[in-house]
């Protein structure tokens, strides 16, 4: 009798422990895009999409589960998920199919897309806009993208923007910051390719099914399933993860603990292995995955530990190769014309310092500014961000001091580059080159430059927007200074090497200015008679 009661109240708890876990609202959207239309299908994302919605079903969550989902269709699961987020306590989104980023944007492709450049990109899902509808749940939101496979999406898109107008597409996803509350858990780390598998599930998706029923600490679940696609895959595929989310919570319920024991167990070297994990990964310094790995070295995380130590000191290493692009760089950037906007020639010169590039045009905050940004990583590419203030120029007609922003993609190469306005009605592409380190110019003086027909003249970017540039007081280019320099230097100085010393500086400082200075001239390129 006694059996009995102690067994019904055993079962009790587990039972009131499962309500208490399943009590709150849980909603998920479930995508999985494999029978494409013009590039070929994926065998897995339709059993992943399946699976993982049965077993997010059984873990207390509401799941829709879509697959093949061509532009409208997905469109349409995406407006549907963003309402059922709203006042949800937990939601979670779970993509598997062909992704692909573009100056540093996440893109979800339908069955339907076909992907030839940057303006093909706009029928695609942002990653980032479900990110931010992920933002109205009440406790807890979840973005899981097993979608880094590499696609054939990415490589047209590389061939006709990347070869085309210079710009770098890179392989994989790229990395974005998780906001409070968030767990965001790639298949593979940014950049990289992941495999998809030659089972029924991807790897990734198959460690996420056997571990998402734990009864762990939601970030601990991750952190496992994390751990377990390493060791599938036995350290080729290293998944990203992202946690911003602090407190405790369990999908599964507490973990049971024993009421009796009949001796004391001996102590568990890995027992406190997930929690010095955790904390590692908040810290997610070197020194804290080194300190991991001496005090668990045979427990679930220590391979997991050695990646990150590899990834870090690959990235320090990264670190030191983005200065190998420091310097000044002068940019020619050629504008189609696209009514109301002209055609334009312009240059300008842009500084990068500890691989930022930051360079200020005019007075900041003033009508005919702007600013350029933008961190260089360690292969040269770049997503720029341009912001500025319109002066009295610009062809819409809008006010003087009205804002405008468009971003610039750039790849750079030891000493040259190219790159391709983005988020932009106006086609712009720009050639980059970088001076010597003897030839770094001085500050760009914004109120000069040079008419539109000169390919050589240094623009500000307040005149390069509206369209329009000005004519500076002599109306000679720097190339045609450079071409009448040789002479006059020799003829001054008396020193037969001007054309290889003083001439390449003196030009150089033109196309950064849009005057030409040096003895015999004065002014802004006018000889002295």
């Amino acid at each position: 009798m006694r059996l009995f009661q102690c067994l019904a109240l055993c079962f009790l708890s587990f039972a009131l422990s499962a309500l208490d876990a399943h009590a709150d609202k849980r909603v998920a959207l479930v995508i999985g895009n494999g029978a494409y239309r013009n590039v070929p299908t994926l065998p897995n994302p339709t059993n992943d999409a399946a699976d993982v919605g049965a077993a997010l079903k059984r873990a207390g969550f509401d799941p829709l589960v879509a697959t093949d989902l061509d532009q409208a269709a997905m469109q349409e699961a995406v407006l549907r998920f963003a309402r059922d987020a709203r006042g949800a306590d937990v939601a979670l989104f779970y993509y598997s199919g062909h992704a692909l980023q573009f100056a540093g944007v996440n893109y979800l492709v339908p069955v339907d897309a076909v992907v030839r450049d940057e303006v093909d990109l706009r029928r695609l899902v942002r990653a980032d806009e479900i990110l931010a509808d992920l933002q109205q749940a009440k406790n807890l939101r979840i973005l899981v993208l097993d979608a880094c496979r590499d696609n054939p999406f990415a490589d047209e898109l590389r061939r006709n923007v990347g070869q085309g107008r210079g710009v770098a597409v890179a392989r994989g996803l790229a990395k974005m910051e998780s906001p409070d509350g968030t767990i965001i858990s790639y298949a593979t780390q940014a950049g990289r390719t992941a495999d998809d598998g030659d089972g029924r599930n991807s790897p990734y998706t198959s460690a996420f099914l056997e571990h998402i029923r734990d009864r762990d600490n939601i970030n601990t679940v991750f952190q496992t399933i994390s751990a377990g696609v390493y060791q599938r895959t036995k350290g080729t595929q290293v998944p990203e993860l992202s946690l911003s989310f602090f407190g405790e919570y369990y999908l599964n319920g507490k973990p049971e603990t024993a009421a009796l024991a009949p001796s004391a167990p001996q102590a568990d070297p890995c027992a406190d292995a997930a929690d010095h994990w955790r904390s590692a990964e908040a810290l997610g310094t070197l020194a804290a995955f080194k300190d991991h790995l001496v005090r668990f070295p045979a427990c679930a995380f220590a391979d997991l530990a050695k990646s990150r130590i590899a990834a870090l000191a690959k990235s320090a290493d990264d670190d030191k190769r983005t200065t190998a692009f420091d310097g000044t760089w002068i940019g020619k950037e050629t504008c189609e014309s696209k009514p109301p906007f002209p055609e334009g020639y312009y240059q300008y010169a842009l500084r990068i310092k500890d691989g930022v590039l930051h360079s200020v045009f005019g007075e900041e905050g003033k009508p005919g500014s702007s600013v350029f940004d933008g961190r260089i990583e360690a292969d040269g590419s770049a997503s720029i961000t341009v912001k500025g203030l319109f002066a009295d120029n610009d062809p819409l007609r809008r006010p003087a001091g009205s804002p405008y922003q468009y971003k610039v993609a750039l790849a750079l190469k030891e000493t040259s580059g190219a790159g391709v306005r983005t988020e932009t009605p106006r086609p712009c592409r720009m050639e980059l080159s970088k001076l010597a380190p003897d030839a770094n110019p001085p500050h760009v003086d914004s109120k000069r430059a040079t008419k539109r027909d000169d390919k050589t003249a240094v623009i500000p970017p307040e005149q390069r927007e509206g369209g329009k540039a000005r004519q500076t007081g002599g109306g000679l280019s720097c190339s045609m200074m450079r071409s009448k320099c040789a002479v006059n230097c020799v003829g001054i100085s008396g020193n037969p090497n001007c054309a290889s010393t003083a001439c390449p500086r003196l030009e150089a400082e033109c196309m950064s200015s849009g005057c030409w200075r040096g003895r015999g001239f004065s002014g802004c390129g006018l000889a002295k008679r």
